[in-house]
This record gives structure tokens, C-alpha cells and sequence, in this order.
């Protein structure tokens, strides 16, 4: 239980900062708030439910040898609710990403492919929300299978909605780079957005880490015990997504606080 709320807790407290930073640099410096500055804030106060919702299963005694039927009901219930709000929390931050794309960039393929991806962004919310939620027929029947009725494969859901969003993430990460590579930018703006795009595909490991460790065990029937994997790795994703959210919007802080970089 307290190694799912750890990371939880860490991972929230640091993109939170990050976010604030954020905030600071567009209200503070530039004194220029954009919509992609009002989503990953949308993005943040997501990722604080995903929090809560880890917390609230660690009371019910998520991880222990011991659950009862009733504590499984109740951490079935969690492990949708957190689902819901990893779905909502990744594409919310996919969404600010690419409107900072759509402020930086002025070519009119770029712009054209940003609006296209924000517009797949909408189907696949939906499907991994209504998907997860109505996974069994009825709905009561996902958390207490002693209810008849039947439910859809969790490991084929699972693959379907970690797989698209792993697909969205490289088609984001990997848009603009035809942009960037025309720019002559000087080395270090280079270096930095080297890095920016090295956090970038650590994203898209972790979703990728999160779909191995969840199938694995959706595959035995476990799909209790795959929610709660899922939860474990969509809080490090959702948060790591928000941190690389933000980078780019920190260069003018940067460079206020760093002037020689």
C-alpha cells in the first residue's frame, strides 16, 4: 500500500512545483497566460485525485494479505475512479502540450497535425473512461463478481487503451521535430531540447512498463490486482507527463534566473 502512495505523494509534490514555476513564468515574467496554461493546470488538479484516491486505497488496506470482500468492493471501485482520472489526467496534458506546439510553431502542417491529434484525443478519453466503467454488464459486477452478468476481457481492454495512449505519446513527442530540426538554433537550445525529449520518451517507457506489469496480470483473472498495478504506474506517467508539460514554458525563468546559460 505505502509503496504505491510514496511515489504518489513524491511525484505529485514535484510536478506540482514544476507547475507553479510555470504559473510563476507566465504570470510573473511574461506576464502572458495562454489556454495551454490553463489545461495543465486542469492536468495537475486531475493528478492531485489520482493522488487521493491512492491514499484512500491505502486505508482500505490495499497490498494486504488480509483484504476482505469487503475491502476488495470498495479497492475495485478506487481502481476505477482512478482509472477515469489517469485517462482524463494524460490527455489533458497531451492537450496542452499540443496547444504550446500551436503557439510556437507557425508551419502549416504542424498546425494542421496538432489539430488533428487534439482531436483524437477526445475518442480515446471516452473509451478508456466508458470502456473501464462499463467493462462489466452490470456495472456492480466489476467490482463484486458474485453478481450475474458478464464482462468484456480486462486484458484486451487494457491493451487497447495503453496502446493508444502510447501511440499518442510518440505522435506528440515525435511531431514537431521535423520543425525543430529546419530551426538553426545555437547548441544549448539544442542540448535542451534534447533533453526535453529525452524525459519524453521516458514517458512513453513508463507507459509502456505500466501496460507489461498490468496484462501480466489481467492475464491470470486479477483484475483487482491489475487495477491496482495500474494505479501504481498511470500516478509516475500522469506526473512525469505534467514535469515535461512544463519545460519548455520554464526556459524564460531560466534564462532570468541563469542569464550566462
Amino acid at each position: 500500500g505505502w509503496q504505491a502512495l510514496g511515489p504518489a505523494i513524491a511525484f505529485t509534490v514535484v510536478s506540482t512545483c514544476v507547475v507553479a514555476l510555470r504559473w510563476f513564468t507566465r504570470c510573473g515574467l511574461l506576464r502572458c497566460v495562454g489556454l495551454d496554461d490553463m489545461v495543465i493546470l486542469l492536468s495537475m488538479v486531475l493528478s492531485w485525485g489520482m493522488c487521493i484516491v491512492i491514499g484512500i486505497a491505502v486505508h482500505e488496506g490495499v497490498g494486504r494479505l488480509s483484504e476482505s470482500e469487503a475491502q476488495l468492493i470498495t479497492i475495485a471501485k478506487l481502481v476505477v475512479a482512478d482509472n477515469n482520472l489517469w485517462a482524463l489526467t494524460v490527455n489533458t496534458t497531451k492537450a496542452s502540450i499540443l496547444m504550446q506546439y500551436l503557439r510556437i510553431f507557425s508551419g502549416r502542417v504542424t498546425r494542421a497535425l496538432c489539430l488533428l491529434l487534439l482531436f483524437c484525443l477526445l475518442p480515446a478519453v471516452l473509451w478508456a473512461v466508458l470502456g473501464g466503467t462499463l467493462l462489466c454488464s452490470p456495472t456492480a459486477r466489476l467490482w463484486n463478481p458474485s453478481i450475474s452478468g458478464h464482462c468484456m476481457s480486462a486484458e484486451r481492454y487494457w491493451l487497447s487503451v495503453a496502446g493508444t495512449d502510447i501511440s499518442l505519446d510518440f505522435l506528440v513527442l515525435l511531431l514537431p521535430l521535423p520543425a525543430i530540426v529546419s530551426l538553426h538554433l545555437p547548441r544549448k537550445q539544442r542540448m535542451s531540447l534534447v533533453l526535453v525529449f529525452m524525459l519524453g520518451f521516458f514517458v512513453c517507457g513508463v507507459s509502456i512498463a505500466r501496460l507489461a506489469t498490468v496484462i501480466t496480470t489481467s492475464a491470470e483473472g486479477k483484475f483487482v490486482q491489475s487495477g491496482v498495478w495500474a494505479i501504481i504506474w498511470s500516478v509516475v506517467e500522469a506526473n512525469v507527463g505534467i514535469i515535461c508539460a512544463c519545460l519548455l514554458a520554464l526556459r524564460p525563468l531560466v534564462a532570468h534566473l541563469f542569464p550566462s546559460l
